[in-house]
């Protein structure tokens, strides 16, 4: 039986069984949305867990989760969503449907999850570079410590670490089917009160799958090891496995964190990388950049900031390979690249071509705000901000350009229902204004 029919079945049984020692919880939520052009302001569809497209006017979704309490110290929950969007989706999917079971140390998912909002909703690719919420989730099974594992706690030395695998199912996919291995390690140190440094790695690769041209990929165990070790191919699809086996890329990331007075600060960095030159630095100084910083007395104007630069111009240009640039987020093989049902998986300001099929823009320079607070003791609000400079991809300079997009959401009604207003623009060199507006009216259930 095929995981994504099994998870359900296997929820009924959860909530039928525990009904009587189970917590439930639960959200509906309807937004429509009006805009000035054929699509939307960018800030008004990216990074909305995938459900919103560029062309969606109505989008509305309820979810529900019951967790049962095992132990102290170890809980299983069971979660369910459906979503429907008109637009270029235009059709009912599941956007939740999972089992997860947590400790005092470990997160366990199987099935498909929304992942958790992280800054406040303020980053412009939240978890990370390559792994942000721009899309809906994928359906996999996935392990991560949910909190730090000392190896010396006198020293404050410790880790983080996951390991999750998936599979695609998007119908317009070129490689059916493929896989997705994803993998995190992070060395913590925290030996000192108000100072702590996380260094470490992530990993993705795309691999397996059927390809029109190649046929079956490469997805035996043997393989699968090649794939988390980083290891090549074995040039059995027309020499598109040399490099490494599968799409491979993966991040170096630093994430340093203070406290002054009554604010948490976190100065973070992401290095990118997709081939061994990356791998090295030779792409040097492509990535993400910012700083965070949250105020520890809620209430204010301004609760939290991030501040984050994206660069990917550089893209081991310098290093004496074939043609000399990486191409972020594209493959030969895999050509749909690293998106989910047409949506970008990794910061969204790297975008597709007008057939949303192929990546057309990843070289960009992008300078992205945010701010979040209570206004007017009241008012809960987020303001984005963002300024990219667009080069296109590699082979392809005409989609050269520079754009402002905004976004501001306002809770203004917070009672039976809650009542949110967005306003997004988008302001161009290459062409005229885009303005919208949407409205969302949700209700949570406890």
């Amino acid at each position: 039986m095929k995981l994504k029919l099994l998870i359900p079945i296997l929820l009924f049984i959860f909530s039928s069984t525990l009904a009587q020692n189970i917590k439930f919880n639960g959200k509906a939520s309807i937004q429509g949305l009006i805009y000035s052009n054929e699509e939307s302001p960018f800030w008004l569809h990216s990074n909305q867990r995938g459900r919103i497209d560029e062309k969606t006017n109505i989008s509305t979704f309820i979810n529900g989760d019951a967790s049962y309490q095992l132990s102290d110290k170890a809980s299983l929950i069971a979660g369910v969503g459906f979503l429907y969007q008109d637009g270029y989706t235009d059709k009912l999917q599941l956007d939740e449907s999972y089992l997860q079971f947590k400790n005092s140390w470990l997160d366990a998912i199987v099935g498909r999850k929304q992942k958790d909002e992280l800054y406040n909703g303020l980053s412009a690719t939240n978890e990370n570079i390559l792994w942000s919420l721009n899309a809906r989730p994928l359906l996999g099974l996935g392990f991560r410590t949910n909190r730090t594992i000392y190896l010396s706690r006198t020293a404050g030395l410790g880790f983080d670490a996951s390991i999750e695998e998936f599979i695609t199912d998007d119908e317009d996919r070129y490689v059916k089917d493929t896989r997705i291995h994803h993998k995190s390690f992070h060395l913590v140190f925290d030996k000192y009160e108000k100072f702590s440094l996380k260094i470490g790695l992530q990993h993705f690769v795309e691999w397996g799958g059927t390809s029109p041209t190649f046929g079956d990929l490469p997805s035996s165990f043997n393989d699968y090891i090649d794939v988390f070790t980083g290891m090549e191919g074995d040039d059995s699809v027309g020499g598109e496995e040399v490099n490494a086996l599968g799409n491979q890329m993966g991040s170096y990331e630093i994430y340093l964190n203070t406290i002054v007075s009554h604010y948490d600060i976190q100065l973070l960095y992401n290095h990118l990388f997709d081939d061994g030159s990356g791998r090295v630095l030779a792409n040097t100084p492509d990535g993400r950049y910012g700083i965070f910083i949250e105020d520890q007395e809620k209430g204010k104007w301004v609760e939290s900031f991030i501040y984050e630069i994206f660069y990917t111009k550089n893209q081991s240009s310098n290093s004496p390979t074939t043609d000399g640039r990486d191409n972020y987020f594209n493959n030969n093989l895999y050509r749909s690249g690293w998106t989910y049902e047409q949506r970008v998986l990794g910061v969204p300001f790297i975008t597709l071509d007008n057939e949303r099929f192929r990546i057309a823009n990843n070289t960009i320079l992008v300078h992205h705000f945010g701010i979040g607070g209570i206004a007017l003791d009241k008012y809960s609000y987020k303001l984005l901000s963002s300024y990219r400079l667009n080069y296109g991809a590699k082979g392809d300079n005409t989609l050269d350009s520079s754009v402002l997009s905004t976004y501001l959401n306002i809770g203004v009604w917070k009672d039976i229902i809650d009542v949110n207003i967005t306003l997004g623009s988008d302001f161009s060199s290459i062409s005229a204004p885009n303005f919208g507006a949407g409205i969302q009216i949700s209700k949570s259930f406890f």
